[in-house]
């Protein structure tokens, strides 16, 4: 059986999948220098170049791509056959870093029906906006909305839309205040009231111009407030609506473009703990 360096497959699966020698020794515990040579004991023993290197990044050659692809699953296999056989994962929490919305609206339930499945699983539960990096945070999870990223492994929770909601059953989405949810800086593809009315052929009442009354920094933020009428995404806020602390008021949905999404490393991903925490958040 030919089998590559281990040291040497492992510093270039984490090179490919962090993007520079220097993030992958940080991970590793090494130098850049001491990453760069075990990437290229790599090249010379396979006799192909797998990375072009540019100032103090890397890019992935075609070679090298299609290799890291088989790499970031053998070493994900080992490691969850690692895990299965002596459990060592469930000594440390799982970490798991969610949206506001999701981490404080949809997750609560479903971790609880996780705790009741594993319950020698600690759960360590990170609530934040995007922009996280899950390698360096020590991050096991991530949940969001819509993204790219294509260095972990992502599998879509589910596809949502946007439908009107209030504080009150009698609220008019033709005369109620309307208040827009902001979704952050880096996500710009959810449809806001405008589309919303322009799309359906509303027509606000004595206007024909959509008014927005108010901005909140988030779908968590109007609920709090309570603050007039929001297009709230449906599944997000069903906890909320179906103890009648919000209301699914009379109007059409708007389709959000993306769903959302459950993020692991590829590494990661196979784990017994991460695979019964899918299983209970549904994941497709």
């Amino acid at each position: 059986m030919k089998l590559p360096p281990l040291n040497a497959l492992r510093a270039f699966e984490c090179a490919a999948r962090t993007g520079s020698f220097s993030a992958a020794g940080a991970e590793l515990g090494v130098s850049s220098a001491a990453v760069s040579m075990q990437v290229k004991n790599l090249e010379d023993w396979l006799g192909l170049k797998l990375f072009t290197r540019r100032a103090n990044r890397v890019r992935l050659t075609d070679a090298g791509r299609g290799y890291y692809q088989k790499a970031a699953g053998a070493l994900a296999e080992i490691a969850s056959f690692t895990e299965a056989l002596t459990d060592g994962g469930s000594r440390r929490p799982l970490v798991i870093s969610a949206t506001p919305a999701l981490a404080l609206l949809w997750l609560p339930q479903r971790l609880k029906a996780f705790a009741e499945a594993r319950p020698d699983v600690t759960v360590r539960l990170r609530i934040e906006d995007d922009r996280i990096d899950l390698e360096a945070e020590g991050i096991d999870a991530r949940l969001t909305y819509g993204g790219e990223h294509p260095e972990h492994r992502t599998q879509d929770l589910f596809a949502d839309r946007l439908v009107p909601v209030g504080m009150e059953p009698q609220m008019e989405i033709r005369t109620a205040p309307l208040v827009e949810v902001s979704w952050g800086e880096t996500i710009t593809s959810v449809p806001g009231w405008r589309h919303y009315f322009e799309q359906h052929g509303i027509v606000r009442q004595n206007a024909v111009a959509v008014a927005i009354g108010q901005s909140v920094p988030s779908v968590v933020a109007l609920v709090q407030a309570g603050l007039g009428i929001g297009l709230l995404p449906e599944q997000v806020v069903e906890s909320e609506t179906g103890a009648g602390r919000l209301h699914r008021l009379d109007g059409p949905a708007l389709e959000m473009p993306r769903p959302y999404v459950l993020v692991t490393p590829h590494y990661k991903s196979r784990s017994r703990r991460l695979r019964a925490l899918a299983e209970v958040l549904g994941v497709r």
